[in-house]
Parts: C-alpha cells; structure tokens; sequence
C-alpha cells in the first residue's frame, strides 16, 4: 500500500488529479496511491503515521510519502520541526529525513517501510497555492485579474489584503471562472463542482509545467 499525507484538503484533491493524469499518461510508470490522507501540522502527521502502524504489522503498507508547504519557515526548516518529530513520536527514529525527495527505510517491528517527503516550494519558500499560481493556463482570466485589482486598492487605502487568503481566493476565483465556462452547468452543480475542486483537470492547469517537476520527482518514489 502507497499512502500520501498532505496537509489538507485541496492539496489532496490536486494530487489525486495530477496522480490521475501521470497514471494515464503512464500506464506503465506510476503506481496508484491507495490512500491520500489530510492532516495539518505535526500532531496530525504524528496520528497518520501511528494509524499505519496496523497495516505495517500486516506488510500491507510498504511507502508513507509526506507533502506539506514550506510557507515562509523554508524546506529545511518544516523537515526539522514538523515532519521529523512527527515521525520520531511515531517510530522512535530521530532526524530520519534530510532532504526532499530522498526514500529512507525503516524497519518498523521486522516490516521494512520507506518514509520520503516533498516540501511544496518556489524558490525554496511558499506553498502549493504559489505553484497552482504559475501553472494556470490562462494566465489572463477576469476574476483573478479583479482580486488584484482589489488588493490594489486596499493598499490605496493603506489597507493590507491577508497573503494567505489572497492565495487561496486567487486559486478559487480562477476555478470558478474555468467552471463557469463549462456549457449548461446549473447553480447547484456549480456549487457542487467548487466544493469539491473538480476545477483541477488539465484542461485548466498545465500538468507539463516546470514547477511540478520536483513532485513529479516524489511520486516516482512509489514505483
């Protein structure tokens, strides 16, 4: 069993889409990931990894990837106060993880499992919505253009727009706007389609972009 930990649930929806396109794309090359499971923050991480203790025990779970954000603490900084802690309190292993994208053994009571992580990342710092940003089709859509605009105007009046929500409104309003596009959607569907991020399809993002090449290099830690 393949299990992916992210920190929550648009992340999960993402990298169920992208995971989807790959396997499509190479039939041959990827593995499925069976289990895609959010959880926020060390103490999170720490309760996914001990629930898979169970499925170790039975040699079922053989790869446990870790994704989080390195926000403005930096890659370096979430290996060493998030992600290595949860795991020593999971499996009384210290300073386990170094870097990203490496695959380290554990042996967990006779089972060998391997343990990796990718710290989404530009520049070494931010988080996914910062990659979702770059690899958006259509750069030009109306609705993220408006958002700017209103952040704009809101410095205007020495008023700061939150980083953090700007980014994630950012990454909505673009989907909204892709699903709007679709022909004879109701209300309701489009609501439906939003609350469930069915906006991540590579009509709408490209899956070839640069920037995904690092997660493209985790997920190839399953095979």
């Amino acid at each position: 069993m393949n299990v992916i930990i992210v920190e929550g649930l648009s992340d999960k929806r993402f990298l169920e889409a992208y995971i989807s396109y790959l396997n499509k794309k190479f039939p041959k090359r990827y593995l499925i990931i069976d289990r895609v499971k959010d959880a926020k923050g060390q103490n999170a991480i720490h309760s996914v990894l001990n629930t898979q203790k169970i499925q170790i025990k039975k040699g079922a779970t053989k790869n446990i990837g870790i994704l989080i954000d390195a926000n403005d603490s930096g890659v370096q900084t979430k290996i060493e106060n998030i992600i290595n802690p949860a795991i020593e309190k999971a499996f009384s292993v210290k300073n386990l993880i170094q870097s990203p994208n490496v695959k380290v053994p554990i042996n967990f009571e006779d089972n060998i499992i391997n343990i990796f992580c990718y710290i989404c990342n530009i520049d070494g710092k931010g988080e996914l919505e910062d990659i979702l940003q770059e690899i958006r089709i259509d750069q030009n859509a109306q609705l993220p253009l408006c958002l700017d605009q209103f952040v704009s105007c809101m410095k205007g009046f020495n008023e700061a727009y939150p980083e953090k929500e700007y980014k994630k409104n950012l990454i909505y309003f673009y989907g909204y706007e892709c699903i709007r596009q679709e022909k004879g959607l109701k209300p309701d569907e489009i609501k439906s389609k939003l609350k469930n991020y069915n906006y991540f399809t590579p009509e709408y993002w490209d899956f070839e972009h640069f920037r995904l090449k690092e997660l493209r290099q985790f997920l190839e830690l399953f095979r």
